[in-house]
């Protein structure tokens, strides 16, 4: 080894010693030199100034023994430094520096600020975890976790309890139309005004979506309803978003505590299903009956033998003729589809379309109803019966991109002109999301086929939004029909939308015609075409057909005197 090598091999390790024993407080190397002086002068003092140089090797070694210990010592906080740097470097956590005070003084307050960290990350993950992030209300799982205490409560003290669940009316509208920054905003807005018709005691929560909940310890069927009316008039005040002002309605359903039950899951289920039922219903809020859960079960079971029905061909479709009302020709009919049952018979249609909409089932049966029904077209043609054929489309059908490309094969398949074929909407599906349905409806208009309203007049709708989509004609809901000659408000509604309609170029139909006065009527406010039990029942297609041939029908019998002298 030359002496370069030897010397900067000698000053490295003396800058590791000099490092590791500055690691060090001072206090400590003054402490090991009064333990060391101290030991010195007691062994003197027991041998009487003898053994001078046996004792200064004991000293020299035990001098040395501290210095290594101090150095492996010195080590291990060395590396205790840099775990906890390393470990606060991957939580993101700045550590002070310790230049100015010791080693140990500096560890301890690297750690007690680490320990500080951790548990404030630990707060802030558990409340995210336990919270909704965008309004800050209690997520399902803090809500469940509350709800469960509150029942336990109320067991041992028999206080009462009511749960709401919530929903939002309209709010996918606003999400697809104004943008989900909106729909966010105003989430927040309604949580906000939630909470503050709220007692201390109260919870909200955010259950997920537009869903929200409540927990009213202690309340009863009277206090559910003053909360249900002080949240109605909270959420009619106007929300006012950037340049828009906004309003907001929510359907409840409501379970109470014990009338209802005293299990969690079992409340949160009956609260869901009456909340449903009070939004198809367009009611506000809704109490829990037993009644209801046993439809809604019912339902439930229905829609789970659905799939299976269309398979085994238990399913039927019936048609009702619509007749034009100048010159009393029967020109199409509405395919209506029907369940015979082995248990229960005969099932109609309101029975099992609302479960299936909702389960899923009612895509295979939409598809099920147009190969029918286009076959169908195609058998009466073959029998010289020329006659349209109309078929209702639901709200998922309307959101089912796929459904143009399906329905061509159908009609592919049958070799039938699109044109024969008329598509009937209900106003609800189009308003449950405007952008989907006008894209779907293009796309079936553009392949040839008339486009249809149904029962308009119940939604929210307007004759001049409608002429921005590519339909034909609207069918007046029977509600307005039926009634319309002894009804002085119903004959308004009819007289005005046939207007309204005809100044737009479109083509009226009255479902629910059941008396020659209201036929009459019709045809006195020029009407297109009628519909209803006045004309014919729905009916098997042979008897359907039979009927026709047969000619027992009578066209004088829907044209009126007024006809006759035109």
């Amino acid at each position: 080894m030359s002496f370069i090598e030897f010397a900067t091999n000698t000053s490295r390790g003396w800058s590791v010693l000099k490092k590791q024993t500055g690691l060090l407080p001072g206090s400590a190397w003054l402490l090991a030199l009064l333990v060391g002086l101290g030991t010195w002068m007691a062994l003197d003092f027991v041998y009487e100034g003898a053994m001078r140089e046996q004792r200064a090797w004991a000293m020299l070694s035990f001098g040395l023994l501290f210095l290594f210990s101090a150095i492996w010592f010195g080590e291990r906080i060395e590396r205790i430094h840099r775990t906890v740097e390393r470990y606060a470097q991957r939580l993101g956590i700045p550590l002070p520096e310790f230049v100015d005070s010791g080693v140990i003084d500096g560890l301890h307050k690297r750690l007690e600020r680490l320990s500080e960290e951790v548990v404030a990350e630990n707060y802030a993950l558990e409340y995210q975890a336990r919270h909704d992030g965008l309004t800050n209300l209690p997520n399902r799982a803090l809500f469940m976790q509350r709800f469960e205490n509150e029942l336990q409560t109320a067991h041992e003290t028999g206080q009462s309890l009511a749960l709401f669940v919530m929903d939002l009316d309209q709010f996918k509208v606003v999400n697809d139309t104004l943008g989900h920054h909106i729909g966010d905003r105003l989430l927040q807005e309604v949580g906000r005004r939630l909470v503050g018709v709220l007692r201390r005691t109260d919870t909200v929560a955010r259950l997920g979506g537009d869903e929200f909940a409540m927990l009213l310890p202690g309340a009863d069927r009277k206090h559910a309803k003053e909360i249900c009316r002080k949240i109605s008039v909270e959420l009619e005040k106007p929300i006012k978003i950037e340049n828009l002002r906004l309003r907001a309605s929510i359907s409840i359903g409501i379970a109470l505590c014990p009338d209802h039950g005293q299990d969690a899951n079992l409340l949160m289920r009956f609260a869901d299903v009456v909340m449903y039922e009070a939004k198809r219903k367009n009611k506000g809020f809704l109490f829990y009956s037993a009644q209801r859960d046993d439809k809604s079960i019912c339902r439930l079971g229905l829609s789970a033998e659905l799939k299976e029905a269309i398979e085994k061909n238990q399913l039927t479709l019936e048609y009702q003729p619509m007749v034009d009302i100048a010159s009393g020709e029967i020109f199409c009919a509405e395919a209506l589809v029907r369940w015979n049952h082995p248990s229960y018979g005969l099932i109609p249609p309101e029975e099992f379309i609302p479960s299936a909409e909702q389960t899923g089932v009612i895509r295979p049966l939409t598809l099920w109803v147009i190969d029918r029904a286009l076959g169908q077209v195609t058998t009466w043609a073959g029998a010289g019966i020329d006659l349209k054929i109309s078929i209702n489309l639901s709200v998922r059908s309307l959101q089912d991109r796929q459904l143009p490309g399906q329905v061509q094969k159908l009609i592919e398949r049958h070799h039938t002109n699109p044109s024969r074929v008329i598509l009937e909407i209900t106003e609800s599906a189009i308003m449950s999301d405007p952008l989907t349905a006008r894209r779907v409806m293009r796309r079936l208009s553009n392949m040839g086929f008339q486009l249809s309203i149904d029962d308009f007049g119940t939604g929210y709708s307007s004759l001049a939004y409608l002429k921005q989509l590519p339909v034909d004609e609207i069918k007046i809901d029977k509600s307005f029909v039926t009634q319309m000659d002894s009804d002085e408000n119903d004959a308004v509604i009819v007289r005005a939308t046939i207007d309204l309609a005809h100044n737009l170029g479109l083509k009226v139909v009255a479902e629910g015609v059941e008396s020659t006065d209201v036929w009459d009527l019709l045809e006195m406010l020029g009407c297109d075409t009628a519909q209803g039990y006045f004309i014919r029942k729905p009916q098997s297609p042979r008897d359907l057909a039979d009927w026709i041939s047969s000619r027992e029908w009578v066209q004088e019998r829907w044209v009126t005197p007024l006809a006759m002298a035109k």
